[in-house]
């Protein structure tokens, strides 16, 4: 059934102080002119009955319309209170073709959720209790709304000056399984460079003139691209679309289009689900979305969670992949059993084996280790939720100082699901623009999630019974499974590429026409 939302925010004026919450501790830091909300909102979620205008202040016409005690003694209580859009970013005839083009769309109607903004800020528990008696409402909770740190694990270690030679080898996670995904292999597939695909990354900040990003021409689709984590955001670029020039690293997809997205707003707000419904809208199905998010969560404390536990942000993402973009979402850092996790209602929603499970279609990514075979992480969250994993260590790729003052930095110690994620991104921009190449058409984002999950055809875990993270994607494997093969070294036109399959049963790929590889020498390294 479709239902309404309304969210219950306060906020702090410019200027205070804020908690940002990292995987690890909690600091102070300014706001830096960032009109921040407090740490909890109240999410209302009513019936289809309130037929709404999606427009800022409307709360004469609830009062119009319903009749209720509940929300009558509110308005009363609260004559304060202003109820605003949540999605701000997509206009309401925008947001309404989205929702009839997806052909298999099972969301929350995305024009039922509003923002109520009141000048009381108590009592907040006490609110959601009476509403929770009303007959027009659904559904109602707290929902905690501090900038999170995107899921890095932090690491003290010196950002490196590439002064030396081109770091190619010191990308592991590059390498032929089972080290890591094998990109080279893909790179000398008719299509293999991301060509075509669209890749976005939605967190915070980027330094988007780094020198081995600034001829990428990164668009901001919207919000704002703040300094605060900076880094962060410059590093999840760097493994997916560094430039393939002899300087730095290589991205993963080179050639694809790559853009950004702010949780941070234009209108200085953070909103996740804002963000991720302003990316989908400008998409095109077989696209790729990167959420760089986690999420907090009552009585979690700082073990965070996938943020598709926020029903807002789930409606959004659902949206995305009716779609069809490509959704690539982060399990967080939690080390949480998500196959145990129960939200607000009491429903494990993330585990697959539960009549509860709900299905945003977004591929979720676990965090293991750099060495073979590779562990779990300690930090990664686990379950039959998580579909895949990458490298959450070790990670060689770009980064900047908040300062924004060098342009020419990079690490080797990325982290975290934070550096899983982008490993799947890359791989999955990859296998999307080979089919686009070859097939006309990209995969649908539930037969990529099969493709990339295959355990016939990516590297288990070392312990997959305890691990519970999903395999790490063999691309030559994959491809060679669906029947693409590589160019021939000596310059031919087609190349048949017989592998043996898990069965040891010989098979042999599709022919494919020869195309142009990624420029560059490559060099496979085990280092």
């Amino acid at each position: 059934m479709s239902v309404s939302a309304i969210i219950i925010s306060i906020f702090l004026g410019i200027g205070d102080t804020v908690n940002i919450v990292s995987a690890d501790s909690i600091e102070q830091q300014s706001k830096l002119g960032i009109e921040q909300e407090t740490d909890k909102q109240i999410i209302v979620k009513f019936n289809a009955d309130l037929k709404l205008p999606y427009e800022d202040g409307i709360e004469k016409q609830i009062q119009a319309q319903a009749s209720d005690k509940v929300l009558e003694d509110l308005m009363v209580e609260y004559p304060g209170v202003t109820f605003t859009r949540l999605f701000t970013s997509v206009s309401p005839e925008e947001i309404q073709d989205l929702e009839v083009k997806a052909p298999n769309n099972v969301s929350t109607s995305l024009l039922n959720y509003y923002i109520l903004q009141t000048e009381n800020g108590e009592q907040k528990e006490e609110l959601v209790d009476k509403l929770k008696t009303s007959s027009l409402i659904e559904d109602v909770y707290m929902q905690k709304q501090e900038k999170i740190t995107p899921p890095e694990v932090q690491i003290s270690s010196v950002a490196l000056s590439p002064n030396n030679n081109p770091r190619f080898k010191q990308q592991g996670y590059l390498e032929a399984a089972p080290y890591g995904i094998n990109a080279p292999f893909a790179w000398g597939v008719q299509g293999g460079n991301g060509n075509g695909i669209t890749f976005v990354d939605m967190e915070y900040g980027w330094l988007l003139n780094h020198e081995d990003l600034v001829h990428k021409n990164i668009e901001l689709m919207s919000g704002r691209n703040i300094d605060q984590h900076v880094g962060h955001g410059t590093s999840v670029l760097g493994i997916v679309s560094s430039e393939d020039n002899e300087v730095g690293n290589i991205g993963i997809a080179p050639k694809a289009k790559a853009k950004v997205i702010s949780q941070i707003r234009d209108n200085g707000q953070y909103n996740t689900a804002d963000a991720i419904l302003s990316a989908v809208n400008h998409l095109e199905a077989g696209d790729v979305l990167l959420l760089e998010a986690q999420a907090s969560f009552d009585g979690y404390g700082d073990k965070y969670l996938p943020v598709e536990v926020q029903p807002d942000i789930f409606d959004a993402i659902r949206a995305g992949t009716d779609k069809g973009v490509v959704i690539i979402e982060a399990g967080a850092n939690g080390w949480n059993d998500l196959d145990q996790f129960k939200d607000r209602n009491g429903k494990q929603v993330l585990n697959r084996n539960s009549k509860d499970f709900k299905d945003s279609g977004a591929i979720m990514v676990g965090a293991g280790s750099s060495s073979f075979p590779h562990e779990r992480m300690w930090f990664s969250n686990y379950g039959s939720r998580i579909d895949v994993y990458g490298w959450g260590e070790n990670v060689d790729t770009t980064t900047a100082e908040q300062s924004r003052s060098a342009v020419n930095l990079y690490t080797s110690s990325f982290s975290g699901t934070s550096s899983a994620s982008p490993i799947i991104a890359g791989a999955a921009t990859l296998v999307q623009s080979i089919a686009k190449e070859n097939l006309g058409q990209p995969y649908r984002p539930s037969e990529l999630r099969t493709i990339l999950s295959n355990h016939n055809t990516g590297t288990k875990s070392k312990d997959p019974y305890s691990d519970k993270i999903g395999v790490l994607p063999d691309l030559k494997s994959i491809l060679v499974n669906l029947g693409y093969g590589q160019r021939k070294p000596n310059g031919g036109n087609e190349l048949q590429v017989t592998e043996n399959e898990p069965n040891n049963e010989p098979r042999q790929a599709n022919k494919v026409n020869i195309h142009t590889p990624v420029k560059g020498t490559l060099h496979n390294s085990d280092n």
